[in-house]
């Protein structure tokens, strides 16, 4: 199913080693949406079964949306997404619902669960940091924020993800320059004309490079990342760079991997069946939390004809917004918000009348949530 994978030589890598020692590189170039995902969910699986560490670097040929193992599918405006006729796959990892495009360059890096910190950061940080020369390579001061984030400044500049597949942990990034705010705002479930606007400023304000149209974005960056990385990793794991390409029995795997990803009943997500749906709170409305890069988060909560919409950056609410019909005294309380701590919020609504202690539970709930990111 889909292109047949090939491999494209990589500089710096050689052709044989022992198998223990060796990094094995994949550059397989631009591949359909499907495979620029089941093609490391496949090493994943190969590395578990005793196959060398592998690096692989990838672009998807379309756009299309993924998905974390763990989240709902009704976090996406379905409707939009068959408009925009972009597929939807959920990948076996976790985080949340991500825009990908031909404009973003893969990097994905599978290893032996085996000899990595037993602190899932400090496991990331060793397996992310490497990439940073990558980044170097195009011109572009990346580094490793407290969040785990991939910035230059407080600016994401790398989507990743990670998780165990059997006995090897996998990691995969992307390198985001030339993004595209709007679609990725669109394909997401939000109501409300203010929420929605909110996380496309704060998009634009946090993700992606400040000025796209002067950054790098020729065909050769992609050589002088790749090579940049190879490179690093090389380095950082104490392995040699080998020029590889999938086994027999990756093959067959990359084979199971097509047809569950691009089964409907997987993508739905049949273990989260009974999981509440998006929206329904346990006692009054519920807060919708997005969250931009670490430490921003854009919640927004309505109830009773009234919509609330918070931007809080490292805890701290920068923005808030209310919109519909609301007493004064409850608005001039949510205006009253900005600049103080998200976890304060809750205290300072219930000051607010009877809107304001309805909405408690779901602040609090969304409040507990970023505090548990940050």
């Amino acid at each position: 199913m889909g292109d047949s994978p090939s491999v494209r030589a990589t500089p710096g890598t050689t052709r044989s080693g022992g198998r223990g020692r060796e990094l094995r590189i994949l550059d397989f170039g631009t591949v359909s949406p499907l495979r620029s995902q089941t093609l490391w969910h496949a090493l994943a699986w190969g590395v578990s079964q005793g196959g060398p560490a592998s690096l692989s670097f990838l672009r998807p040929g379309a756009p299309y949306v993924s998905l974390g193992y763990h989240r709902r599918l009704e976090e996406l405006d379905l409707v939009r997404c068959r408009a925009l006729d972009l597929p939807i796959y959920r990948r076996m990892v976790g985080g949340g619902p991500v825009y990908l495009d031909p404009e973003q360059l893969f990097f994905q890096l599978a290893v032996p669960a085996g000899g990595l910190p037993a602190l899932r950061a400090r496991a990331l940080e060793r397996l992310l940091e490497p990439a940073l020369a990558g980044f170097a390579a195009i011109g572009l001061p990346a580094e490793l924020d407290h969040h785990g984030e991939v910035v230059v400044g407080d600016r994401k500049v790398c989507g990743h993800g990670a998780g165990q597949i059997g006995a090897a942990v996998v990691v995969v990034g992307n390198c985001v320059t030339h993004f595209d705010h709007e679609t990725a705002t669109s394909v997401l479930r939000l109501e409300g004309s203010d929420l929605r606007s909110e996380v496309l400023g704060a998009m634009r304000r946090y993700v992606g490079t400040e000025s796209p149209a002067g950054m790098p974005g020729d065909p050769s960056d992609d050589h002088r990342f790749v090579a940049a990385a190879v490179a690093s990793y090389a380095a950082a794991l104490s392995l040699v760079p080998v020029e590889g390409r999938l086994r027999a029995a990756e093959r067959r795997q990359l084979g199971v991997f097509d047809r569950r990803l691009s089964d409907a009943g997987w993508t739905a997500g049949p273990a989260l069946s009974s999981r509440r749906p998006l929206g329904e709170g346990v006692a009054g409305p519920a807060a919708r939390t997005v969250k931009i890069r670490g430490g921003v988060h854009v919640l927004g909560v309505s109830y009773a004809g009234a919509s609330v919409t918070l931007r809080v950056v490292e805890g701290v609410v920068q923005t808030a917004r209310i919109a519909g019909t609301a007493p004064e005294a409850f608005c001039r309380v949510v205006e009253g918000l900005r600049g103080g701590r998200l976890a304060d919020a809750p205290r300072r609504l219930e000051r607010a009348g009877s809107l304001g202690s309805s909405l408690v539970r779901s602040i609090t709930a969304a409040a507990q949530a970023v505090g548990e990111e940050a």
